[in-house]
């Protein structure tokens, strides 16, 4: 053992790596995911106390890692989706978590339990990491002396309850799920569209539009890739008018296909995307930092390449293209065009694997500092306290803004989807993980104890409460079950209700911008609510 005391940063990254591997197993679609890395690390030091010496920066450089990754991603969906309709939700949240919070005082006075473990408790019940990292810091003196109980013991124990509460409240939630999006309560980044399909189309309908004037069907979006005219297949550019008798490509959602092929005519067997000779088609990756924050439609395609842009595909989700559409880096575009115009347009958006997985050092190194600038900000609040957003919530502040503004002159702001993934990824894994190490000692002299029953017995009731408050709440003002569920995992910030959810709605893009939505106002709510709970 003298090895791994002499050594750790070894002993971090064993923890993360068996963290990383038991959070990969699944118990009825369930799994702890990075929070395995707590519970290794705990056991880990819990064994040895001489391994509990990791350098606590290392945990801190990983939460703002992840936080402000996070803010990054869900930069332009939040923004969007609180003016758009879901800022009543996201307000009500908010009176509801300082409910909660109230909740978990009057637990703790009655089982008489100490700020440590108010803190904790509240932290885990929320399953909230931030929240976590904030109460160590505020108490670190008092920690170390012995005076409180450590945060890291109450959140562990409450951690698991809050997990599988929200898991089945998301559950009951899925269980009301609308097969159509619900208009009120529902967000959009201008981003975001449905899951994209496509049929081909025999044409009955006559005195139809233009397909420019079509794209906006009834409220669904659709795209059109071509169109067979007489026998001859070409571009289905906006300006042209489908006749009885022409086939034509669309593309949408199924149930917007489908209801637009009833609409027009019918069916048809053909697949016109086998005829090559004129059009061809393949996926170009945005990669070409100059195009972020860019608008599709304002690249012109069709009218510069004579091609057009039929699908996007952001993350594991292929989106139907719209011209309002705000490009990312990452994006994987499916257009299809003149073979001879394809290396044009790959120029134009980069299609670099390289470019993929390289970061803008100098945009992400400043708009983290940016981060933590703004949470290094202290406020005094009544009683001679000081209120800080810290670690965990100035990189999230840094991250929404940036992330929506995408680019600034030479500087861009964001990163391709994949590099956000794995920074994010690894920064929640050396927080847990570091976090586990140094706390292990604690937590198993206290679990044993009338302590960590009394945290059981609250972190059961208040996890139950919230669970079902929230499950009420956000019912009540949103009627779409499958956004539902994923407001329900951000308003928890907890990925793992979030796969859960997405699994059960076989990865329905809905159940992702609830989470969005709701995700930054639980992480920097939180964060405020348990610095008034020390």
């Amino acid at each position: 053992m003298s090895v791994l005391a002499d050594n750790p940063l070894l002993v971090l990254f064993l923890v993360v790596g068996l963290g990383g591997a038991l959070g990969r197993v699944r118990v009825r679609g369930v799994g702890l995911g990075p929070a395995a890395a707590l519970f290794v690390g705990l056991a880990f030091s819990a064994v040895d106390a001489d391994l509990a010496n990791v350098p606590s920066i290392v945990p801190t450089l990983g939460l703002g890692l992840f936080i402000y990754t996070v803010g990054l991603a869900s930069g332009p969906s939040f923004i969007a989706g609180f003016r758009g309709g879901g800022a009543r939700i996201v307000v009500a949240s908010g009176v509801l978590l300082a409910l909660i919070a109230g909740v978990v005082v009057a637990v703790i006075e009655v089982l008489g339990l100490d700020d440590g473990a108010r803190a904790g408790l509240f932290a885990g019940s929320q399953t909230n990491t931030p929240a976590l990292q904030a109460s160590i810091t505020a108490l670190a003196d008092e920690i170390a002396s012995g005076a409180v109980t450590d945060p890291v013991v109450g959140y562990s124990i409450a951690y698991p309850f809050g997990v599988l509460a929200m898991i089945t409240a998301a559950g009951l939630s899925l269980r009301r799920a609308s097969r159509k999006p619900a208009a009120e309560g529902g967000m959009s980044d201008g981003t975001t569209g449905s899951a994209a399909t496509s049929a081909t189309v025999e044409v009955t309908r006559a005195d139809l539009p233009t397909l420019g004037e079509l794209r906006h069907w009834e409220g669904e979006l659709l795209a059109f890739s071509r169109v067979e005219h007489q026998g001859e297949v070409d571009l289905a550019t906006n300006d042209v008018r489908l006749e009885p008798g022409d086939l034509c490509t669309v593309i949408g959602s199924a149930q917007a296909v489908a209801h637009f092929t009833d609409w027009i005519g019918r069916p048809s067997d053909r697949h016109l995307a086998l005829d090559r000779n004129k059009l061809d088609f393949r996926r170009i990756a945005v990669s070409n930092r100059e195009l972020a924050g860019v608008r599709l439609g304002d690249l012109d395609v069709e009218g510069r390449f004579g091609a057009t842009v039929t699908r996007v595909r952001r993350g594991d989700v292929d989106l139907v293209a719209d011209p309002a559409i705000v490009l990312r880096l990452g994006d994987r575009l499916r257009v299809v065009g003149p073979s001879d115009r394809m290396g044009d347009m790959a120029k134009l958006f980069g299609d670099s694997d390289r470019g993929l997985g390289e970061v803008d050092a100098m945009g992400f190194a400043l708009g983290l500092a940016i981060g933590l600038a703004i949470g290094a900000i202290t406020v005094p609040i009544p009683g001679g306290g000081e209120l800080a957003l810290g670690i965990g919530g100035g990189p999230l502040i840094a991250g929404l803004v940036l992330g929506t503004v995408s680019r600034t002159g030479p500087v861009t702001w964001q990163i391709p989807h994949a590099a956000n993934l794995a920074l994010r990824q690894l920064g929640i894994l050396m927080f847990l993980g570091g976090v586990g190490v140094n706390s292990g000692a604690t937590f198993a002299d206290s679990v044993g104890t009338g302590t960590g029953a009394k945290l059981a017995l609250g972190a059961l009731i208040v996890t139950v409460i919230t669970a079902a408050s929230a499950g009420l709440l956000i019912r009540w003002l949103n009627p779409d079950g499958v956004e539902a569920a994923g407001q329900l995992s951000g308003f928890q910030t907890q990925p793992a209700v979030l796969a859960f959810a997405m699994e059960r709605a076989n990865g329905d893009e809905r159940v992702d911008q609830g989470y969005a939505l709701l995700f930054p106002l639980g992480i920097v709510v939180k964060l405020i609510l348990v610095q008034f709970l020390i």
